[in-house]
């Protein structure tokens, strides 16, 4: 059954009306038919089943039948603050971060970022927006991740909160899973805890950027003997969260 962000303003009542962009995907990519099911999600938690009754107008109608609580989300709110990579690798950490479970993204921008977008650019942060709703839409999840404005490291090591976990290749002391584990039980006895991941470009965090991150208090951890590229870093990381907070393995 197909899974659609709406505006929780469209859901206030039975009779809802889908138009813009969603309302040509209905009819041109979909090709749904009168009567067909869908699933309009309100963001905010909740589904909302509802049949099509008319596709051929300027708008796609439908009429919601059953308002039901959604997939509920992760235990934890997981904040990615992932660096800004070439090509579509980023695009990737956004739609398997999703489905992962991410709360939020942060795109960042380091001292080695070759990749360096403006704050601005509101082009790039639609497309973002996009493939993590696409994303959330295709995986079951009822609440949408946000992609945050690129923000500088600096910056982002000041907005940070929770417990702060920063992947560097050169640590040799502290893993991940031991950093985790010290804490999981403090995590697990807070209400909404909150784990800021932060992960570095192509060519990694620099000395100077690790000795200001432990300065603020952020723990610098190992993924292990083998490096991995970023994207892999970023998604290695989220999953180690999630599972050892009970998310993922049953």
């Amino acid at each position: 059954m197909n899974r659609f962000f709406v505006s929780p303003e469209t859901l206030t009542a039975a009779d809802v009306e889908l138009d813009g962009p969603l309302s040509r995907r209905l009819r041109s990519v979909l090709r749904v038919r009168k009567g067909d099911i869908v699933v309009l999600l309100d963001g905010r938690g909740y589904e909302y089943e509802a049949v099509l009754e008319d596709v051929d107008g300027p708008a796609v109608r439908a009429r919601v039948r059953e308002r039901r609580p959604g997939l509920p989300e992760p235990p934890v709110d997981v904040v990615l603050y992932q660096s800004v990579i070439k090509g579509d690798r980023f695009d990737w950490v956004l739609e398997k971060g999703t489905e992962l479970g991410v709360t939020r993204f942060v795109p960042l921008i380091v001292e080695r970022s070759v990749v360096r977008p403006s704050s601005g650019s509101s082009a790039r942060g639609e497309r973002w927006q996009r493939i993590v709703t696409e994303a959330a839409e295709q995986c079951g999840r009822s609440r949408l991740p946000v992609v945050a404005p690129v923000s500088e490291f600096a910056e982002a090591l000041t907005s940070s909160a929770g417990l702060c976990l920063l992947p560097w290749e050169e640590e040799s002391v502290l893993g991940l899973r031991a950093a985790l584990r010290q804490e999981v039980e403090s995590l697990k006895a807070t209400e909404r805890p909150i784990v800021s991941l932060f992960i570095g470009p192509e060519g990694g965090f620099t000395e100077k950027e690790v000795r200001g991150a432990r300065s603020r208090g952020v723990r610098v951890v190992s993924l292990g003997r083998r490096i991995l590229r970023s994207e892999t870093a970023g998604i290695a990381a989220v999953a180690a969260v999630l599972y050892e907070l009970g998310e993922l393995g049953g």
